[in-house]
């Protein structure tokens, strides 16, 4: 059995029965370019431990259902199984839970320098998955445990995209259930009703309704459980600021020709920046940007260097796609600048996070770089912050 097969297997028991009695909220499969290659594997994510001299990334990653436990996993075949333990055990000093799942039945010493270490041990023989040891729960060292933490946010952020460059479709289904909330007293409303009444008010919504949603829900605007949708308590705040529909309808077609909303209408605009600063991306984005300064645009491969000093932990997630960021790192978890190239870069950074910051009154207007991974020219994609 490969290694491949035991992260798959492994995957499947904790999807299907939990872990430490709680079932699984997150669960990431390191983007290894061994493994990438299959779809039954995602989400991919690296996450990395960053120690000195050297950084380690565990095959799999997770939290437990109360949002607060996480734990790894590394993964191993038939061989390896000593250097896997000591891999393992680096885990504990970022992750709550630690285990090593192997391919075959570990000798009773493996299983006893194992449980010393704090290790638990995951057996998988065909047909057979068999816990040997669980997991100890500890508290991890609080510096790597917070890195750890906001490689999750990151990548819990990352994972919804915005669909839609101009902000007001998102803002314009918190309007629609805001106003139906007053006139209605119902909450919440059908999917089929709400996208009804958003088409009335807002005639200008795409035809594709659901990423408009996905994108409300992004912000913090919405809740959607299953076809059912409820304003958050911070969106019923936030929608009580925002011009009704029809205005914001009238916005949007101003703000396609380029016309940022922020100069069209600032109090919507700060409503938006509001949220956007409550998002882990559009946050990271802009704390690089205010320490560079303003008046001072930079081409995106100064953003990324400038941020790979400031988190070099995170900066990896936020610009590049997940496929390449472990070709991209070398063994201390740093970049290597010659080898990225200008289809590595996220688009929804440089497209949809940019313009949407841009109308936020983030960011000064610069325009793209490309419309396209395939056109990407980091050099004159432009970025300055907006104070």
């Amino acid at each position: 059995m490969r290694e491949i097969d035991v992260i798959r297997e492994t995957r499947r028991l904790f999807q299907a029965h939990g872990l430490l009695g709680q079932p699984i909220l997150d669960l990431y499969t390191d983007a290894h370019p061994s493994l990438i290659g299959d779809p039954s594997l995602e989400p991919f994510q690296r996450f990395t431990l960053q120690f000195d001299a050297f950084a380690t990334h565990p095959d799999l990653v997770g939290r437990l259902a109360d949002g607060a436990t996480m734990f790894a996993v590394e993964a191993k075949g038939e061989m390896d199984w000593l250097k896997g333990l000591a891999q393992a055990e680096t885990y504990r000093y970022g992750f709550h839970a630690v285990l090593m799942a192997v391919a075959g039945t570990p000798s009773p010493d493996l299983v006893t320098f194992a449980r010393q270490r704090g290790v638990g041990i995951l057996a998988i023989t065909t047909g057979t998955l068999q816990l040997l040891e669980p997991p100890v729960l500890h508290l991890p060292l609080l510096k790597h445990a917070e890195h750890i933490r906001r490689q999750f946010a990151t990548g819990s952020a990352l994972r919804t995209q915005f669909s839609y460059n101009l902000p007001t479709h998102y803002l314009a289904c918190a309007a629609c259930l805001y106003a139906w909330e007053r006139e209605e007293g119902v909450a919440p409303v059908a999917l089929a009703q709400l996208e009804a009444v958003v088409r009335q008010h807002y005639p200008v919504m795409p035809r594709q309704f659901k990423p408009a949603l996905q994108g409300a829900e992004k912000l913090g605007l919405l809740v959607i459980q299953g076809r059912t949708i409820s304003l958050s308590p911070l969106g019923r705040t936030c929608a009580s600021l925002l011009p009704p529909a029809v205005e914001l309808a009238t916005l949007h077609r101003a703000a396609i020709k380029r016309q940022p909303l922020v100069d069209l209408d600032p109090r919507t605009a700060a409503v938006l920046r509001i949220l956007l600063l409550r998002d882990p991306i559009a946050g990271f984005l802009h704390e690089i940007l205010t320490q560079i300064g303003p008046q001072q645009p930079v081409p995106m491969p100064v953003l990324v260097e400038t941020a790979a000093r400031f988190d070099k932990l995170l900066t990896p997630l936020v610009f590049f796609f997940p496929r390449d960021v472990a070709t991209l790192l070398d063994d201390q978890g740093f970049l290597i600048w010659r080898k990225i190239q200008p289809q590595h870069y996220r688009t929804s950074i440089y497209m949809q996070y940019k313009q949407i910051m841009t109308h936020a009154g983030m960011l000064h207007y610069h325009g793209v770089g490309g419309t396209s991974s395939q056109h990407y020219q980091p050099e004159r994609d432009l970025w300055e912050v907006r104070l």
